[in-house]
């Protein structure tokens, strides 16, 4: 039975190396987003109207 497990943990460790690291990951500083995203995306961090547009507009500009 530990023989199995050994070669589970070997095998696991070997594919393991195959993924990206975190470091690798993009920024998305250049991310264009459509005018629903952008909505949503207003909508979730603020409540008031006059806060949405005011997020709706400094995206934009």
């Amino acid at each position: 039975m530990s023989k199995y497990f050994i070669i589970f943990l070997i095998f696991s460790a070997i594919i393991s190396c195959g993924y990206p690291d975190i470091d690798n990951v993009p920024d998305f500083k250049d991310t264009k987003l459509t005018n629903e995203e952008l909505l949503e995306y207003c909508s979730i961090s603020n409540t008031d109207k006059k806060d949405i547009d005011k997020c709706i507009n400094d995206y934009k500009s």
